[in-house]
């Protein structure tokens, strides 16, 4: 299986050796109890301060 190659990637981390490597990405932060920047669910401030009270 070829690996999967993301030109968009969206980790700021352009320095890591895994940026725009997915599977090896993905299985390097899942291993350390991370969610991947490609996985991760973009919530606004106003969203979360929402969360933390109970409104939602």
């Amino acid at each position: 299986m070829s690996p999967v190659i993301r030109a968009d990637c969206p980790c700021p981390k352009t320095t890591c050796s895994r940026h725009t490597l997915c599977d090896e990405c993905e299985a390097f932060r899942v291993a350390r109890g991370k969610v991947p920047f490609c996985r991760q669910q973009k919530v606004s401030f106003l969203g979360r301060i929402r969360k933390m009270l109970g409104l939602r």
